[in-house]
């Protein structure tokens, strides 16, 4: 693996701001967004990265292959780092989506684990999704340029359940992953899934850094946990 795995999630980040062959004023903004998510400075790395992009494609399945080492909970924090840049604009595009999903498949996760770190990362900024096509010339990322709409998981969205909750509660459920139909044994298993994937000893392999992100993200999904606990019994 590189000594830094540091400036390999820079890579990966850089990928996904170039992903759609331009990189907007608020995206370059993303840069110093970097070095708020609790992995050390990266912003410098990123970009080293950027200048080294625009004369060689970026490869994802190489860039990839140096996290080797990653647990699928490391593996997870990262594409939620990927996932947080994407949306830091509030707006995640076509090309960028497909990026992560391409990180996602080469770092081993499902597309159900993708679409809900996607789902959560766009909740926590407010962001949509835009249909746009790469642009002619845009930097090669080994991933397949493809015009995608929506984030789907295999599993139903409970849009029309949702809809009649308060938005804070709203969020909490899609933090977790699960409707507001859902029992409170399965609402068990969800969380206590995260619990795990956010363990900070999964992501330890990576670096200090990981392990403090893990922290956050656990402490994330707690707060969702005991607000929607709460509304259920009736607690304010």
């Amino acid at each position: 693996m590189d000594a830094d795995p540091r400036r390999l999630i820079a890579r990966l980040a850089v990928a996904v701001m170039v992903a759609d062959g331009r990189i907007t004023p608020s995206e370059y903004e993303a840069l110093e967004h970097l070095d708020s998510l609790g992995l050390g400075p990266l912003s410098e790395f990123a970009e080293d990265e950027i200048r080294r992009a625009a004369h060689y494609p970026i490869d994802l399945r190489a860039t990839c292959a140096g996290l080797a080492r990653a647990t699928p909970q490391a593996a997870a924090v990262i594409l939620s780092v990927l996932a947080e840049i994407a949306a830091s604009d509030r707006c995640v595009s076509s090309p960028e989506l497909e990026t992560i999903r391409s990180v996602a498949t080469l770092l081993g996760l499902s597309s159900v684990q993708t679409a809900h770190i996607l789902t959560a990362a766009m909740t926590e900024y407010g962001a949509t999704l835009a249909d746009v096509a790469a642009e002619p010339g845009a930097a090669a990322t080994g991933a397949r340029r493809e015009r995608v709409a929506v984030i789907r998981s295999k599993d139903p969205e409970p849009t029309a359940v949702l809809a009649a909750e308060p938005a804070a509660l709203q969020d909490a459920y899609r933090l977790l992953g699960v409707g507001a139909d859902t029992s409170r044994a399965h609402l068990d298993t969800a969380y206590l899934g995260l619990v795990e994937r956010y363990n900070p000893a999964n992501v330890a392999v990576l670096g200090a850094e990981f392990a403090a992100l893990a922290v956050r993200k656990l402490v994330a999904v707690t707060t969702a946990f005991e607000t929607v606990i709460n509304a259920r019994l009736g607690v304010r």
